[in-house]
């Protein structure tokens, strides 16, 4: 049986059409990944009198992270990630080494860098699940709303595919084993988020996608 929905809206903008999520939790609103744009976008889906409490960053590649410090400033949540703010995680130093430079991340603040031995957090509200998952991004992480089965996996998986592994500290041996061993068993009839692209769910992925 399909948990109760959640009322998730998405925005998808940048220079990479990446998705990022305004979720309702039982307290406040809580994003996911903050792409460029999103801070004018939330300002007006916000209910009146409503707060944006917190944003979960799934990976800090700068098509993820170009709007939060605008998001912070806008709103004064704050801000979780696996790992503090950094330009090499945003790939804005191999852009300066590799491709000329060209990627523009206002730096921001990391309030809570919860690590990798953290499983679970309440944020706005509601509980959900962390899980690590390195591979595409070191600092890769899954969000899962367990009480209404909504997981926001960035770009760990997509509909048919999985992120791309040849970036800095990328792995497509460890991205294989953290889905399937983290994500795959979580119950078919999960939601599946991603970072681009459209909705799927685990029981689709399970049974279709070629890479698992």
């Amino acid at each position: 049986m399909r948990a109760m929905s959640a009322d998730i809206q998405v925005y998808t903008g940048g220079p990479c059409m990446c998705n990022g999520y305004l979720v309702k939790c039982a307290d406040s609103y809580v994003a996911v990944d903050a792409p460029l744009g999103f801070a004018d976008w939330v300002a007006k889906k916000l209910p009146v009198g409503a707060t944006l409490s917190d944003l979960l960053i799934t990976h800090q590649h700068f098509d993820h992270v170009q709007g939060v410090a605008a998001l912070v400033a806008a709103t004064g949540c704050r801000v979780h990630a696996c790992m503090n703010y950094s330009r090499e995680l945003t790939l804005e130093d191999l852009a300066a080494r590799s491709w000329g430079g060209g990627l523009d991340v206002a730096p921001f603040r990391v309030d809570d860098v919860f690590g990798p031995a953290c499983d679970h957090a309440e944020w706005g509200g509601s509980r959900w699940n962390i899980y690590h998952i390195p591979g595409h991004s070191p600092d890769g992480v899954a969000y899962e709303l367990s009480a209404t089965e909504d997981l926001f996996c960035g770009d760990i998986l997509f509909e048919g595919a999985v992120g791309r592994t040849d970036f800095p500290g990328g792995s497509m041996a460890a991205l294989i084993r953290g889905i399937r061993d983290k994500l795959l068993p979580l119950p078919h009839t999960t939601t599946v988020h991603s970072g681009h692209g459209p909705a799927t769910s685990i029981g689709e992925e399970t049974l279709n996608n070629p890479y698992l």
